[in-house]
């Protein structure tokens, strides 16, 4: 089997069923819900960019810590003893 071959797995098959149930019923609510409130869904949708912008710029923050080379562990001399 190679990468771009379908994994044949009763369970794998299982879970692509799931997800596309899952991901139409939300379709039907969402459209549902932007056709009878449009200004509800825009405030939704602008909302959820806001909550998505914090979570990128705190993995940014956390990334730039993790990222960042240790100090070398030193000892302070003092020269004038």
């Amino acid at each position: 089997m190679t990468n771009s071959d379908p994994v044949d797995n009763p369970l794998v098959d299982e879970v692509r069923k799931l997800a596309s149930a899952v991901g139409g019923q939300a379709e039907r609510i969402f459209g549902r819900v932007k056709a009878e409130n449009p200004e509800v869904f825009g405030h939704l949708a602008a909302a959820g960019t806001e909550l998505l912008a914090a979570y990128r710029a705190a993995v940014a923050g956390h990334e730039r810590r993790w990222s960042a080379p240790e100090p070398a562990d030193s000892e302070p001399i003092d020269l004038d003893d």
